[in-house]
């Protein structure tokens, strides 16, 4: 065992020094280590070593669909490469030829400030990064456009795994270590996490690591939980700046219930503020976001087909991606913990702001990617369902059948192509069609599935279905 993790370490190694293709023997890595983790726990790796098994078992599948699913990862997908090779967070040193050989990539991706190109996304995503470029970078090796894919991939994968393992440590003690992982699972397979977050090197994913690093921090006790609190939502909105919903939460918190917390909690947030802070001055002259002008052309009038449409439409509902947000809500609703109704409540936030959005359908996207932190938030509330679940079958089956279709539904967004199109007039004019459903989509004759004959299209549609059963039986038996 020790010599194939050897191997396939030297494999990725290998092929990351020469611009390769990273996402296979990451794979491989990923495969033997998890067996090493069977045999070494006697067959039970989730009962002895549940955060190792967790995030290996989760980068495996995110890995497992070998594709790329990104479009606005360009700009955090090549600074590692200019911080790295050339000492700059500006785009200058990979303008030509990747943002200057398509027209209006210039454009849609960087804003000029003191005569340099920067990128229009926060740059939190890239710097987080850097630990899995550092190899290709230092090596020299030229990149082709599918070796950066499958870095950014490799990223996102690894980001997005370590985002559940946070999960994981902000849901001990508030429910059952079985329950935990269950929601762990669901999250990390059933929500955004899978279908987008993890498949490119989006801004979704570092927020919600930062989301789940701060409820990991507010878990615990102490000046260092205090701090990690701070720092996950500080991380959180660096990456994505309507995590300030949930940073407000955070702090209203602590500032009305929990003051002790106050010193460790705003010092942890200072450090991702402060190094946000300075990225702006450095390369703006001035404390404000780069992309502040580019934001204030894309916000107008309030749009009432995105209130609606961002939760029950079947093309960006939440309602049809993510059906276990009705238990998060109402888990909230029951709540007594005050932490737990303040982070619920942000979850509104990110919601009634996209409706100010122009282009709130999302352009290249899965559903309404935007909530991919809010479904890490109502999976953690819904922690305290545990004893209203295990008290009557009824409701944790449908509980269990709820969190399996968003499984299901992810699963066709992480291994399939996405429905719809790119073009914002259409995804509005289309917001209502049934057949974009992925699930629906897979069987029609213009769906992602459309080379096969329809008899093939209806097996694998049966199959995934048996799946999905396996695991409402599976997910039922959690609540204790």
């Amino acid at each position: 065992m020790k010599a194939a993790a050897a191997a396939a370490t030297l494999w990725l190694l290998a092929t990351m020094a020469m611009g390769g293709l990273v996402p296979a023997p990451a794979f491989a890595l990923c495969l033997v280590l998890l067996a090493r983790l069977w045999r070494d726990s006697g067959g039970k790796p989730f009962a002895r070593h549940p955060d190792a098994a967790l995030g290996l078992t989760l980068l495996a599948v995110y890995l497992s669909t070998f594709r790329w699913h990104g479009g606005d990862d360009a700009p955090n997908s090549l600074l590692p490469f200019c911080l790295l090779r050339h000492g700059t967070l500006t785009l200058e040193p990979v303008l030509d030829p990747w943002f200057t050989g398509t027209p209006g990539k210039v454009d849609n991706f960087t804003v000029l400030h003191l005569g340099k190109h920067l990128s229009v996304f926060p740059v939190a995503p890239a710097l987080l990064a850097l630990p899995v470029y550092l190899v290709t970078a230092l090596s020299g090796a030229s990149i082709t456009e599918p070796a950066l894919h499958g870095l950014s991939k490799l990223s996102a994968s690894l980001i997005t795994a370590l985002s559940a393992v946070a999960l994981r440590r902000a849901l001990k003690g508030r429910c059952s270590d079985e329950f935990a992982l269950a929601l762990c699972f669901v999250y990390g397979l059933g929500t955004w996490a899978f279908s987008v977050s993890s498949q490119a090197l989006w801004q979704h994913g570092p927020s919600a690591l930062g989301a789940g690093l701060a409820l990991w921090g507010f878990n615990g006790r102490g000046f260092r939980s205090d701090a990690l609190a701070g720092f996950g939502l500080g991380l959180a909105t660096a990456a994505r700046p309507d995590s300030v919903f949930f940073a407000a939460a955070g702090a209203a918190y602590v500032l009305l219930f929990d003051r002790k917390r106050l010193p460790g909690f705003a010092l942890g947030a200072a450090i991702p503020a402060g190094l946000l802070f300075a990225y702006w001055f450095a390369y703006t002259g001035r404390l404000i976001p780069p992309e502040s002008e580019t934001h204030q052309r894309i916000f107008g009038a309030f749009q009432p087909a995105a209130f609606f449409g961002l939760i029950a439409s079947p093309t960006r509902g939440l309602l049809f991606y993510f059906p276990p947000a009705v238990f998060g809500i109402f888990a909230a609703w029951r709540s007594k913990d005050a932490l737990t109704r303040l982070m619920t409540a942000a979850c509104a936030g990110p919601w009634l702001l996209l409706c100010f959005f122009h282009v709130w359908v999302g352009g290249g996207t899965f559903g309404p990617r935007y909530f991919a932190v809010v479904a890490l938030v109502l999976c953690w509330a819904m922690a305290g369902l545990e004893p209203w679940l295990a008290a009557s079958a009824a409701r944790a089956r449908l509980w269990a059948v709820s969190a399996a279709a968003a499984m299901l539904v992810h699963a066709a967004g992480g291994y399939l192509l996405w429905p719809g199109t790119e073009h914002h007039a259409t995804q509005k004019a289309t917001l209502w069609f049934w057949s974009l459903h992925p699930l629906a989509n897979v069987l029609t004759p213009e769906g992602a599935l459309r080379s096969l004959p329809f008899p093939v299209r209806a097996l694998i549609f049966a199959a995934a279905l048996a799946a999905a059963w396996r695991a409402v039986k599976l997910l039922e038996r959690a609540p204790r």
